[in-house]
């Protein structure tokens, strides 16, 4: 009489198991992808906007010490991009009236007519969202007859947000 051979191999309930396991392990991946992407892009953003203060600040002493406090207004019009020697890859450029839907995601922009700046958040390219995420800064100057030690301190690019803004 001859034994019946045992079959080796998966069945389909344990290549089920497997199957949704991989699938969970995938989601939180993907999830914490996300979530690190927001972190670092949060951090870039932080970082040039310490580069563009920087540059502020310096080009706020020169006007100081040349004794030319008078051309302070005239700075907050200008594009503080224009103040680095070397823009970084992600600036698009200046712009009169940018259709934020239309520009790429990641990205840094002027607005000339409203003399701020935009950075456009990007949401990860896993699952995409239909709305555009930006965030305005506007550069804030002290008055001509500031003092030294207001100066160093006031000069700023800071968040700016319109009435019934949805920006960060």
């Amino acid at each position: 009489m001859a034994t019946p051979l045992r079959q080796r191999g998966f069945t389909l309930f344990e290549l089920a198991v497997v199957a949704g396991m991989f699938a969970i392990l995938t989601a939180v991946f993907l999830n914490r992808v996300g979530y690190y992407q927001r972190q670092a892009q949060q951090v870039a953003v932080a970082q040039m906007l310490g580069v563009l203060r920087t540059s502020l600040r310096v080009q706020v002493l020169h006007l100081y010490l040349a004794d030319r406090r008078d051309q302070l207004p005239a700075l907050a019009r200008q594009n503080p991009f224009d103040w680095l020697t070397d823009k970084p890859a992600s600036y698009l450029g200046e712009f009169a009236q940018p259709d934020l839907a239309k520009l790429p995601a990641g990205n840094w922009l002027y607005e000339k007519k409203e003399q701020k700046i935009i950075y456009l958040f990007s949401n990860g390219n896993i699952f995409p969202s239909t709305g555009v995420d930006a965030v305005k800064f506007k550069v804030t100057l002290p008055g001509a007859d500031a003092d030294l030690d207001k100066l160093v301190q006031e000069p700023d690019i800071v968040v700016w947000k319109s009435p019934g803004s949805a920006a960060n």
